[in-house]
């Protein structure tokens, strides 16, 4: 599974009430995965120009998540 494909899992898993959600914290609204043109992957909120990148501990936090489900 590409890196992308488990954030995407992840955030269905958080919409279904299985693992925590992240929201944005600008407007709570809902956060989509997307890849730079460095391949650094990032979520982006829909609503607000908010935007984080996703590091190397914090995909690992994801993939932990992921992994139980």
């Amino acid at each position: 599974m590409q890196k992308i494909q488990l954030v995407s899992k992840y955030l269905t898993l958080a919409e279904e009430g299985l693992v925590p959600r992240i929201d944005c914290p600008m407007d709570q609204g809902l956060l989509m995965p997307n890849l730079s043109d460095e391949d650094e992957i990032y979520l982006y909120c829909l609503s607000c120009d908010y935007k984080k990148t996703i590091g190397t501990e914090y995909y690992g936090k994801l993939k932990e998540y992921v992994d139980r489900n």
